[in-house]
């Protein structure tokens, strides 16, 4: 997982940059798959752009900006308006609004500023402890929902709240039935999934378990796959059996160019042998 951090403010910038190896050693890890937080800096500096307000479900972001300049909530402010209409058509792009976290250089700076505008997530004063700025971080990440479980099998990662299934850092989004069958291909990768069960998955998701709607699904979710991976994982029908993820193998002259050459392989006196 790794979180961008976009950096609006000189003097904010040069701060973190200062404090980089503390920055690598106070990102946490996640609890659930032990995976580890790294992290990307971008210093934004006066070229605001309204993408930059956006945060994407391969590599979430969060705004921290120095709150001494208000010009700066300003142009987020009004920009962050346009950028929720847009989200809203069409709602099925998979992104979200970062987000923001002022930085004061004083309590007395906070104490003086205005309101602060919904957008805004945290606050944290100058000095700060870079951990408890770290944490605050992923926190605002987590509270809106852009911080997401991560379920990996070997190459492919499902995300189960956004109902993504991930490729070489690209997504394809599955529906409520075709998520629950790529939980359950995954889990047993390989492994001939026999109709019954499907009938039973389908079953306790609330849907029809009529074998077409069952096929149906399951030809959707093989064509997203396919598209996703360039035909590297499929899934096969086996005759009066069910249905099997596969991983398409890798060529023979592939794996033979790879394969190192006895005398490589072996200890000189088990070659020695041999002969």
């Amino acid at each position: 997982m790794k979180i961008h951090l976009k950096i609006i403010g000189e003097e904010l910038h040069g701060t973190l940059a200062r404090e980089i190896d503390s920055l690598h050693a106070a990102f946490p890890k996640l609890s659930q798959q032990n995976e580890p937080i790294e992290y990307e800096i971008t210093h934004l500096v006066e070229n605001i752009k309204p993408e930059h307000l956006l945060s994407y479900p391969d590599m979430p972001s969060v705004l921290l900006i120095d709150a001494e300049d208000p010009t700066f909530i300003e142009k987020i402010q009004t920009m962050e308006k346009r950028e929720m209409t847009f989200l809203k058509d069409p709602p099925f792009i998979p992104v979200v609004l970062s987000p923001v976290l002022l930085i004061f250089r004083s309590y007395a700076a906070l104490a003086d500023s205005a309101d602060f505008p919904d957008f805004v997530s945290d606050w944290i004063c100058m000095p700060f402890a870079i951990p408890d700025l770290v944490r605050r971080v992923v926190s605002s990440l987590r509270r809106k929902n852009i911080l997401k479980t991560k379920l990996r099998f070997g190459s492919l990662t499902l995300l189960p709240e956004a109902r993504l299934i991930s490729y070489q850092g690209k997504t394809v989004h599955l529906t409520p039935s075709e998520y629950a069958l790529a939980e359950l291909f995954l889990n047993q990768m390989g492994s001939v999934i026999p109709i019954k069960d499907l009938v039973a998955l389908f079953k306790a998701t609330g849907k029809s378990t009529e074998g077409s709607n069952i096929r149906v699904t399951i030809f959707q979710l093989r064509l997203k796959l396919e598209m996703l991976t360039k035909s590297q994982f499929t899934l096969a029908s086996v005759y009066k059996q069910g249905y099997c993820l596969k991983q398409k193998a890798r060529p023979v002259s592939e794996m033979a160019a790879n394969r190192p050459t006895a005398t490589h392989a072996l200890p000189p006196r088990m070659v020695a042998e041999q002969d």
